[in-house]
C-alpha cells in the first residue's frame, strides 16, 4: 500500500550543490513552464501512479530492459572535452547501480537490505544513429553555450527522444531562479508527447563518470536517470507527502553528508530512519547504494507504457538503434585488441582478446612473430613466447586484421610484447636508471603500454633531474584511466641483506580536478603477480597545479624524491620492479634518478665477480658482472684516464690504444686489461 497522498508531481528535477549542505532541490525553477507547456501533466501523473501495482511480489522478471543512449559533449575548451573512455565509464557506473552490482552494496544497513532492488535496467551506447549509420553514440560540439548551459544546448544537437536517451555533457549549468549553489545536473520525468527540448539529462562534465575529470562516484548521473525514469525525491513534500513509494521512509528534507542516525520523520509505521542510502536523496555519493522495490515498480511501469518510455526498450527500437543482441551492423569492424600481459618471461602463455568495435567481425587474422602459434584465425587466441634465447630481452610485434561482409581494418603495435630471457638478470648492486646512454626499452627497462596507443614512457633529452636524460609520459594528451608503466629486467638480489629503491618524479595537474596515480610494485614471479609497495595519488603527487598548457619541470624544486624499503624481497628469487602511472586528467609526468641501494652480505664485491673477455684482446672486449649503465674508466699504467663511459646493454667496449697493459675500473674494482 502507499503511505502518502502526493501533492502535484513535478516534471523537472535539479541537483544542486551549495555552501554548508552541498546540494538542494530546485524544482520550482522550471515547474511553471512545464505546467504551461503540458496542462495535463499533473493529471496524467496521478493517473499513472494509480496504475502501478506496488503490491505485486517484487521478484526479478529475468527480463533486462536496455535503453539506447547518445551522449552529446558540448565543450567550451579542451579541458571539458571529456574522453570517450570517461563516457563509457559513466555508462558502466550507471549499469552497476541499476543492476545492484555496485561495489558498495555491503554498506546497505540491514533494515533496508530486504527492499534493495535490482531494477533490471541497463543503458547502452547506441550503435546506429538516426540515419542508420554506425556510430559511437558520442558526439562533440564546441560552443560557448557549454558555460552556464541549460536547455539552450539542446538546440545545438539532439537525437529523437523517443528512440534515444539524450545526455548533454557541459562545462557548467545555470538555471534562472535556481538561487545560490552550483547546478550539477537536471532531468525531465516522462510525459506523453514531450519534445526533446523538455526531455533528457543535462549534466556537468565533472559529474560524468568516475575517471578523467570526474570528481565523484558518478551518482549524479544515477540520480538524474532516476528522474528520467519517473522517480521523485523521497523528501518531496516533507514527512506527509513523499515519492509514492511505501518502502522509502518519509524524510523531512534532503539528506546531506552521511548521517546514519538521521530520523527526521516519525509518522511512518514502523518508524524507520531516513534512507540516506537511496540514490534519489542528496546524501554523499559514498553513502548512496540502492533503489527500492517500489522505485523499481515505478521505473518498470514507465518502461511498460508505450507513450511514456516504453518505445525506448521495444525490440523495434533496439534494431533501429543497433543494440539488438547479435544484430549484424551495416559497417566494417574497427580492429583493436588487448593482451593479458605484455611483459612476460620466456615460456609464458599470453591471452589475446579481440576488442574490435563498430561492425561485428566475422573473420580474424592475427600475426605473432616470435610466438607459438605465429598466426591465428581464432577470435581470442593464446600465444606462448618460448623460442627466445640470449642474455637480454626481445620485443615482438602483434597485429590483427578483422573483417566482415562490409569491409576490413587492421591494427598493429610494434614491440607490444616484451619477453624476458633466461640470462638477462641484472645484478642489484649499482642498479641505476640507464637513460643516459641508451633509449628505452633497453637492457634495464621495458615499456608497458596497456592501451596500445602512441602515448607511453619515452626517453627525454629536454628535462632531467640528473645527467642529460629522463623519461617522460605525455600525460597532457593521455586518455583518462590509461595505464602506462616502466618495468625492470630481472634484478638478482641473492647477496643483498637490505635494499632501498628510490627515484625522482615530476608531475603537474591541469586546471580543475585531477587524480593521477603513481604506483610502485614488485614481482617475484616474472610479472605473473605484483605486490604494491607505494602509491602516490592526486595532490600528494603534484609538484605544481593548474597548468593549462603542456608542462615541463624547469627547476630542481619541481622534482620530488621517493624512497621505498624493499627488505622483504631480499632472497634467491630475482625481482622485477614496476612503476605504473594511471592517468587521471593531469599534465605531463617525468621520472629520473633511479637507484637501488643495496647492503651486501659479507661476500662483498671483489674483482673475482667481474670478468673481462677476451683478455688479452685486440681492443674489443666485453665485461660481465656489472649492469648496463655502470660508469667505468680505463687507465694507462702511468695513471692517465684514457677512456670513460658507461656500459651499454651488451657491455661491449673498444679501446683504441697500443699493445700493452691497462687498468679497467668500475664500481671501485680494478681489473687488468691486456691489448695485444
Amino acid at each position: 500500500m502507499q503511505k502518502y497522498i502526493l501533492s502535484p508531481i513535478l516534471a523537472v528535477f535539479i541537483l544542486l550543490s551549495a555552501p554548508l549542505f552541498g546540494q538542494k532541490c530546485g524544482h520550482d525553477v522550471l515547474e511553471e513552464e512545464v505546467k504551461r507547456l503540458y496542462p495535463n501533466f499533473e493529471a496524467d501523473e496521478i493517473e499513472f501512479i494509480s496504475s502501478v501495482n506496488f503490491n505485486e511480489t517484487h521478484n526479478t522478471e529475468a527480463v533486462v530492459h536496455t535503453i539506447p543512449v547518445v551522449v552529446h559533449i558540448i565543450y567550451d575548451t579542451q579541458s571539458d572535452n571529456i574522453s570517450d573512455k570517461q563516457v563509457r565509464d559513466a555508462i558502466i557506473g550507471l549499469n552497476e547501480d541499476y543492476r545492484r552490482l555496485n561495489a558498495d552494496t555491503s554498506n546497505t544497513r540491514s533494515i533496508f537490505q530486504g527492499v534493495a532492488a535490482d531494477c533490471e535496467i541497463e543503458f547502452q551506447l547506441a550503435k546506429l544513429d538516426p540515419q542508420g549509420n554506425c556510430t559511437t553514440a558520442i558526439t562533440r560540439t564546441q560552443s560557448a553555450l557549454s558555460v552556464g548551459a541549460n536547455n539552450n544546448v539542446k538546440g545545438l544537437i539532439s537525437w529523437p527522444n523517443n528512440k534515444y536517451l539524450n545526455i548533454w555533457v557541459v562545462n557548467s549549468i545555470t538555471l534562472s531562479g535556481s538561487g545560490t549553489g552550483t547546478v550539477l545536473g537536471y532531468a525531465y520525468k516522462p510525459n506523453p508527447g514531450q519534445s526533446t527540448t523538455y526531455d533528457g539529462i543535462v549534466i556537468r562534465h565533472d559529474r560524468m563518470g568516475r575517471i578523467g575529470t570526474g570528481v565523484s562516484m558518478g551518482r549524479t548521473l544515477t540520480h538524474e536517470a532516476g528522474h528520467y525514469l519517473g522517480l521523485d525525491h523521497p523528501f518531496k513534500g516533507g514527512c506527509f507527502a513523499g515519492d509514492n513509494c511505501a518502502d522509502t521512509p518519509p524524510v523531512l528534507e534532503a539528506s546531506y553528508g552521511c548521517n546514519t542516525n538521521a530520523n527526521t520523520c516519525s509518522n511512518d509505521s514502523p518508524n524507520k530512519p531516513d534512507m540516506i542510502e537511496n540514490y534519489m536523496d542528496y546524501a554523499d555519493d559514498n553513502c548512496m547504494n540502492l533503489f527500492t522495490d517500489d522505485q523499481r515498480a515505478i521505473i518498470r511501469s514507465n518502461l511498460a507504457n508505450i507513450v511514456r518510455r516504453g518505445y525506448l526498450v521495444s525490440t523495434t527500437n533496439a534494431q533501429t538503434t543497433g543494440i539488438e543482441p547479435g544484430m549484424a551492423l551495416p559497417c566494417a569492424p574497427q580492429a583493436n585488441f588487448k593482451a593479458s600481459q605484455t611483459v612476460v618471461c620466456n615460456g609464458t602463455a599470453v591471452q589475446f582478446t579481440d576488442i574490435s568495435t563498430f561492425g561485428n567481425a566475422t573473420n580474424w587474422s592475427w600475426y605473432f612473430p616470435g610466438g607459438t602459434p605465429s598466426t591465428s584465425t581464432a577470435q581470442n587466441p593464446t600465444v606462448t613466447y618460448n623460442n627466445a634465447s640470449g642474455n637480454t630481452f626481445k620485443n615482438y610485434d602483434v597485429g590483427l586484421t578483422v573483417s566482415n561482409a562490409v569491409g576490413a581494418s587492421q591494427s598493429s603495435i610494434d614491440g607490444y610484447v616484451s619477453v624476458q630471457l633466461p640470462n638477462s638478470t641484472i645484478w642489484a648492486n649499482n642498479f641505476n636508471s640507464g637513460f643516459e646512454f641508451n633509449p628505452i626499452p633497453n637492457g634495464t627497462w621495458h615499456v608497458e603500454n596497456s592501451e596500445g596507443d602512441n602515448i607511453k614512457w619515452e626517453r627525454n633529452s629536454f628535462n632531467s633531474f640528473e645527467g642529460d636524460y629522463s623519461v617522460k609520459l605525455d600525460n597532457y594528451n593521455n586518455a583518462p584511466d590509461n595505464s602506462d608503466a616502466l618495468v625492470t629486467n630481472f634484478i638478482k638480489v641473492d647477496r643483498a641483506t637490505a635494499m632501498n629503491f628510490s627515484f625522482r618524479y615530476a608531475v603537474a595537474s591541469k586546471p580543475g580536478f585531477a587524480m593521477d596515480q603513481l604506483n610502485v610494485s614488485v614481482s617475484q614471479d616474472c610479472g605473473q603477480t605484483w605486490e604494491s609497495v607505494r602509491s602516490l595519488l592526486g595532490p600528494l603527487l603534484y609538484a605544481t597545479t593548474n597548468k593549462p598548457n603542456p608542462w615541463n619541470p624547469t627547476t630542481s624544486s619541481n622534482w620530488r624524491k621517493v624512497t621505498i624499503g624493499l627488505n622483504d624481497y631480499v632472497g634467491n628469487q630475482p625481482i622485477m620492479i614496476k612503476i605504473g602511472f594511471i592517468s587521471g586528467g593531469g599534465n605531463n609526468a617525468f621520472l629520473d634518478d633511479f637507484n637501488l641501494d643495496v647492503t651486501l652480505d659479507q661476500e662483498d664485491l671483489s674483482a673475482a665477480h667481474i670478468t673481462i673477455y677476451p683478455n688479452p684482446s685486440n681492443g674489443r672486449f666485453s665485461v660481465q658482472g656489472l649492469p648496463a649503465g655502470t660508469p667505468y674508466t680505463i687507465y694507462s699504467t702511468d695513471g692517465r684516464a684514457l677512456q670513460k663511459g658507461r656500459l651499454d646493454i651488451d657491455a661491449s667496449l673498444e679501446l683504441s690504444a697500443p699493445a700493452g697493459y691497462y687498468l679497467f675500473q668500475a664500481a671501485s674494482i680494478r681489473k687488468a686489461l691486456i691489448i695485444q
